[in-house]
């Protein structure tokens, strides 16, 4: 297979503009966004790989390993979103882009990992000199006419995924807002109760509400039903409705699984947005999601899912570079370190054992169950030195660390852990089994 591939990476579209969280910039996977392109075997072997973005930002600091290891050339832009009507980092991909399909004849495939619908004009030039173009980006966030100009688009995962709404305790039909609700409310009794069984026997009531009622009937043959209206309702007529307590950690999978025997479906819509449709009268040009089967809670996946929304974030790597990473930071016992220098410094000490993507996983999961003293307060993550505290001065203890903050959380949304579901994610042979 030919060399014949370039990937450019508009990192401020991936980060949602500059003024972006640390939590994005960590849960953002350049490893994840190649595979995926790679996935659709539509590119041959990668040439060349720029990301641009002001990479003296320390906020991006995390990424830097990341960049290392995949071969991927940072191209420093200091104009990186700082002014919205000059956006450097684009102007310089463009040229860039453009130079190379002259300089180097044998790039055929250009992909535009970005959404920004600035670069249809570059996609619409690259065609002219006949190379095929694949855009890259979040369902949410792609310009649908840079996707129209694309030989080829390819999904990624949003790294702020829909985090499901906790509601409080006191939820109310008096709550509701949007019309149709009101008058659902009205219709559909109350209740108070944790038995999964009732809980989805209540939720395909709602549904078949909307299917029968006139007005929600047409929104379900024409445009669909957004599904922040159907969360509405759930939670007016569920007392401390939680979907993650069935298994399914985002709404949308849920209504999947709850839709299923039901004249409902949901599908994605050419604008990205999932929304309730019926099943025979979905619209050509949308994606009909597929209905999903009953899960247990008490899965590694649906533990994996909890942990890594919400605060703390826990985003697990596998049990063995999770003891990796504490074997080493219990060695190396890091003290007065930005998080970037200590990435850098792990992933180089652990190569050839761990990648760098999962070492970062590690260290955030880490992080986020206290382990380390942070020091000033009241500054991003990036801007702060660590230090590895005493009371964690061994693997065992360091993992303890992580077992207890993942069992609180996950207790707190489910009300019971499994120990063992638990210990096949945190490997803690000295934690007794249920």
């Amino acid at each position: 297979m030919a060399f014949n591939t370039a990937i450019f990476y508009d990192i401020e579209n991936l980060l949602k503009g500059y003024n972006f969280t640390q939590e994005i910039a960590s849960n953002l996977s350049l490893s994840e966004i190649v595979e995926a392109i790679r996935a659709t075997e539509k590119v041959g072997q990668v040439a060349l790989q720029r990301a641009y973005a002001n990479w003296s930002d320390p906020r991006l600091a995390i990424m830097r390993g990341e960049i290392n290891e995949l071969g991927i050339d940072p191209i420093q832009v200091f104009g990186f979103g700082r002014n919205p009507g000059k956006n450097a980092a684009d102007i310089q991909l463009a040229i860039d882009a453009i130079d190379l399909a002259h300089s180097r004849p044998a790039l055929e495939i250009f992909v535009i990992v970005s959404g920004d619908g600035a670069f249809a004009a570059l996609a619409k030039k690259l065609h002219e000199y006949g190379k095929t173009v694949i855009g890259c980006a979040y369902r949410s966030a792609a310009n649908r006419i840079f996707q129209a100009v694309c030989d080829h688009f390819v999904w990624i995962a949003d790294p702020e995924a829909e985090a499901e709404m906790r509601p409080p305790a006191a939820e109310s039909a008096l709550a509701v807002s949007d019309p149709r609700n009101i008058r659902l409310v009205g219709k559909v009794r109350r209740i108070q109760s944790a038995d999964p069984q009732e809980i989805v026997g209540k939720t395909r009531e709602v549904l078949n509400w909307y299917a029968a009622d006139p007005e929600c009937a047409n929104d379900l043959k024409t445009q669909g039903l957004l599904l922040s209206v159907v969360r509405e309702s759930l939670a007016a007529v569920i007392e401390e409705f939680n979907p993650i307590r069935l298994g399914y950690p985002k709404l949308v999978e849920y209504l999947q699984f709850a839709c299923k025997g039901t004249h409902l479906c949901v599908v994605r819509r050419a604008d990205a947005q999932p929304v309730l449709m019926f099943r025979n009268r979905a619209p050509s040009g949308v994606e009909r999601l597929p209905d999903l089967e009953a899960r247990s809670v008490h899965s590694p996946e649906v533990y994996r899912s909890i942990l890594s929304t919400g605060y703390p974030v826990l985003r697990l790597p596998d049990a063995g570079t999770l003891a990796a990473v504490a074997e080493w930071l219990a060695r190396e016992s890091p003290s007065s370190i930005d998080l970037g220098s200590m990435l850098e410094r792990a992933a180089t000490d652990l190569a050839g054992e761990v990648n760098s993507e999962s070492v970062k996983l590690a260290l955030l999961t880490f992080i986020g169950s206290g382990v380390f003293d942070r020091s000033p307060d009241g500054v991003p993550l990036a801007e702060q030195e660590l230090t590895l505290t005493s009371r964690s001065s061994g693997p065992s203890s360091l993992l303890k660390a992580v077992h207890q903050a993942a069992q609180e959380k996950l207790a707190a949304a489910l009300g019971e852990v499994d120990s063992r579901t638990l210990r096949e994610l945190i490997p803690i042979s000295e934690i007794p089994s249920a």
